[in-house]
């Protein structure tokens, strides 16, 4: 197994367990946060520089997020 997919399959483990203690998906925009927060920590750890390219990522996901806002797909 790749390290993709060990990834994909403890993220799946995140979702469901996120879904089980509140399947109300308004609820899960504090926890999308916490993550993306962490996250960009761990890249500030790892190299300050990587700022640029978070926040590259950042403006990506909006565009991702806007195009499944208005498509309905992903």
């Amino acid at each position: 197994m790749s390290k993709e997919d060990d990834l994909r399959d403890m993220l799946n483990t995140v979702i469901l367990e996120m879904d089980g203690m509140d399947s109300n998906p308004s609820t899960w925009l504090t926890w999308i946060l916490y993550l993306l927060k962490g996250l960009q920590q761990q890249a500030m750890d790892v190299n300050p520089a990587y700022q640029t390219t978070f926040e590259e990522m950042l403006s990506y996901l909006q565009d991702v997020i806007r195009r499944r806002l208005n498509t309905g797909g992903w």
